[in-house]
């Protein structure tokens, strides 16, 4: 499994009912479950986000469907980051000339 950080932000319309965030946020990990995207890790910030989380998935695909999905809802946008552990950023360094 991969690892990637998604950062979201609450849109305009998902503020005016931020009181529902807890719940929402409780959905999105079986949704996400549902999608083929394990949450390691969710957090609630003060930031220029408003949410992070720490997931694995199979792929860039899966991912990036998943947050599409999240988007489509109206009440996030995201931002994805792949992240790589210490020993695949080395095998990438070796691949260097």
């Amino acid at each position: 499994m991969k690892t990637y950080f998604i950062t979201e932000k609450l849109t305009r319309e998902a503020m005016m009912t931020v009181v529902d965030a807890p719940d929402r946020g409780r959905g999105v990990v079986e949704f996400a479950r549902s999608m083929g995207v394990n949450i390691l890790e969710f957090f609630y910030c003060m930031s220029q986000f408003d949410f992070i989380m720490k997931v694995e998935a199979p792929d860039d695909e899966t991912v990036t469907a998943f947050c599409m999905a999240a988007e489509r809802s109206g009440n996030v946008t995201c931002e994805v980051t792949r992240a790589f552990t210490p020993d695949e950023w080395e095998d990438m360094t070796k691949r260097l000339p």
